[in-house]
Formats: C-alpha cells, structure tokens, sequence
C-alpha cells in the first residue's frame, strides 16, 4: 500500500462573489496530482485526526485572518475563512507533534509559519514580487513569472540541478517574521521569503505554485519528491 497523504479540504464556497477562491480550489486537484504523482495516496480530511496517516499536505486558498499572528485587521485580505484557518493550523500541528512530513504550497507555506508562531506581511507593497490571484479572462489563473535563489543545503536544492530557478507566484502576502524552527531556503530578489524548512522537523514549503501550467517538469516535480523522500525515510517510518 503507498504511503497515506493527508489534504484538508477547501471550505469556502468556490461559487461565492470572489471569483478567485474557485480558482484556487480548483489548484487543489493539480496539487493532489502531484502527490499522487510520487506514488502517495492523497486524502482529503475535514479535521486533525491523522491517525493511520503518513504525511501532510497544506494546499493553497485563501488568506490567514491577520487575528492569528497579530496582524492589521484592516489589511486587504481574501476568502479569509475561521473554519479553514481552525482546519489549516490544527492539522499542522497534529501532524508536527507527530512527527510525520509535512509539505505547504503557497498558503500552507503561511499557514505553517503562523503555526510556529510567526508573522506574515498582510499585503506586499507595490514593485515588489507579487501577484494577486485572479482571471485573466479566460477562466485561468494569472502568474508572475520571476527567480527565485535556492539555498545550497536545502532539501529543495537536493532536487534541482540549479541554485536559480524561475517559478510561477500568485499570491499578494509574504512571511514577515519566520516562525520557530524555520529557516529561509529559497528567496527572490527582492528579498521575499520563498521556501522554508524547519531545522529539526520534516518540514518543507514553497510560497510559489509548482503545479502551475508552464512550470518544467522536473521544477514542478522537486517539492514533491523531496516532501516524498521525507515520508518515506526508514528513520521516520519506524516511528
């Protein structure tokens, strides 16, 4: 039997006003693929019961209310949603203090340094790397195409044949302060945080969309080989 993925499900209504959050939970599916792509099997959870499971995937959505790490109430935000936030944070620190792999990807990579106790910058100023999502017009979501430098040492690094890589963004926040545990792994060039690890647990995250169309194979591939390399070390399958 392959190795049991976790995914909390998307909560907010894809058919509300915002057309963005049906575009982001439709990314959910191309992440799943991903993952299953590494021989893992994907299952959508509704709570923080990881009995019986092998690893944690945060996919993308919505923004993290500012409430949680202290933020501007104010800040233009959206689909922020309590019951994915409660959902989101529960399940990572269920599956932290089990000790079992977890891989973010765009607000899974926010959703974790909040868990750990860390900030987020609500609403990135003009100039910088940034995009928010949305429709170009023709159902798809837009990307902002950009490099971003990948640490040496890094499990991500482990996985591509290059310290610079292009990646797809589409998200409009950032990590402000990095969460406990946590360090920077891959950054862009204008200093926004765009891959984390944690220095003791097996944890990796992307604040970029390595399922997005146009993205090499092998790029789009790497956080998800490296995420399946963790879930299936001898040392961690023991536990």
């Amino acid at each position: 039997m392959p190795p049991r993925i976790a995914m909390p499900a998307r909560l907010s209504d894809p058919d509300g006003a915002d057309a963005r959050v049906g575009l982001a939970n439709a990314i959910f599916d191309d992440v799943a693929a991903l993952v299953r792509a590494e021989d893992l099997d994907v299952v959508v959870v509704r709570d923080a019961d990881l009995t019986g499971f092998d690893g944690l995937v945060l996919p993308g959505g919505g923004d993290v209310d500012p409430a949680r790490y202290g933020g501007d109430a104010a800040a233009p935000c959206y689909d922020v949603n309590p019951a994915q936030d409660s959902l989101d944070l529960e399940i990572a620190l269920a599956a932290h203090a089990l000790g079992i792999p977890i891989l973010g990807v765009c607000r899974g990579l926010q959703v974790l340094n909040v868990a750990f106790g860390g900030t987020l910058i609500e609403d990135l100023p003009a100039g910088s790397v940034r995009h928010t999502p949305g429709s170009d017009g023709c159902g798809c979501l837009e990307w902002t195409w950009h490099p971003v430098q990948v640490a040496a040492d890094s499990r991500l690094r482990a996985e591509i044949d290059a310290d610079e890589i292009a990646v797809a963004s589409g998200h409009h926040q950032a990590i402000g302060q990095l969460g406990d545990g946590l360090v920077a792994t891959a950054v862009a060039h204008d200093g926004v945080i765009e891959a984390i690890e944690h220095v003791d647990a097996p944890i990796i995250a992307v604040q970029w969309h390595p399922e997005a169309e146009g993205t090499p194979p092998d790029l789009a591939s790497a956080p998800f080989a490296a995420f399946a390399d963790m879930v299936r070390s001898p040392a961690l399958r023991s536990r």
